[in-house]
């Protein structure tokens, strides 16, 4: 049996394949190298804290929505401005047994704390307004994770 578990963030996690340190050759762009650099750098450091206590099989890649901050998904103190929209990445992964994340308070208590303060690259294509770290607190969560559903 396994669980299919959903990690929302507001930080860019877009795979992009770049996982080197060497910069490129002249000719190419430097700052489009840097940016798919560290989107790569921050969804390895997401998955990094989901294996320290799992072996997640990564279903899907990450892939970018526009969201409102209108429920208590993300942080209370998110400033909804009339009509914006904010970049939102997200993705499923599966684990065995969801139990390795159980604080015995939330299901997913340690994958909470693990997360919360983790240092984050700031990519210039998240809400300018997000720090540059992982927030699980009530008032300025900036990643959270659901599960899905369980599977046989």
């Amino acid at each position: 049996m396994s669980f299919i578990i959903t990690c929302h963030t507001l930080h860019d996690i877009t795979p992009s394949g770049v996982i080197g340190r060497h910069r490129p050759g002249l000719g190419e762009d430097q700052a489009e190298w840097m940016r798919k650099r560290n989107t790569q750098s921050n969804f390895d450091t997401i998955l990094q804290a989901i294996s320290l206590r799992s072996q997640p099989e990564i279903i899907n890649d990450p892939i970018r929505s526009m969201i409102k901050f209108d429920d208590d998904r993300f942080g209370f103190l998110f400033e909804q401005l009339e009509d914006e929209e904010y970049p939102c990445w997200s993705f499923d992964f599966s684990i065995m047994h969801t139990s390795v994340f159980d604080n015995g308070i939330s299901e997913l208590g340690l994958l909470y704390i693990d997360c919360d303060h983790v240092p984050m690259i700031k990519c210039d294509t998240e809400w300018e307004k997000l720090p540059a770290l992982l927030d699980t607190s009530d008032e300025l969560r900036n990643i959270y994770f659901k599960v899905k559903n369980e599977t046989i």
